[in-house]
């Protein structure tokens, strides 16, 4: 399983749900994919119609920004932990 850990932003498309597991996916595009798939429409939150991860969203792979992994490919694994916190912007 992986753990996706969920900020308030997101959470309105969870039911409130601060974390959710998933079913091992291979890499982050599985990740959007299947939370997707029990979500709908929290994929085009987090990624651009290109499947790319939103340039104000950061996605953390066990405390490492996947920017400075692979991005949307980086692999995972079982008990990997996944943060996407989508950046907050007000004045």
């Amino acid at each position: 399983m992986i753990r996706i850990c969920l900020t308030g932003q997101l959470r309105d498309l969870t039911h409130g749900a601060p974390e959710v597991d998933l079913a091992s996916p291979d890499d982050l595009d599985g990740v959007v994919r299947e939370l997707d798939a029990a979500y709908p429409g929290i994929g085009r939150r987090i990624v651009d119609d290109q499947g790319k991860i939103r340039k104000y969203v950061n996605v953390f792979v066990n405390a490492e920004n996947s920017r400075a992994l692979e991005n949307e490919k980086t692999r995972l694994k079982d008990g990997d932990v996944v943060h996407i916190l989508p950046s907050v912007a007000g004045g």
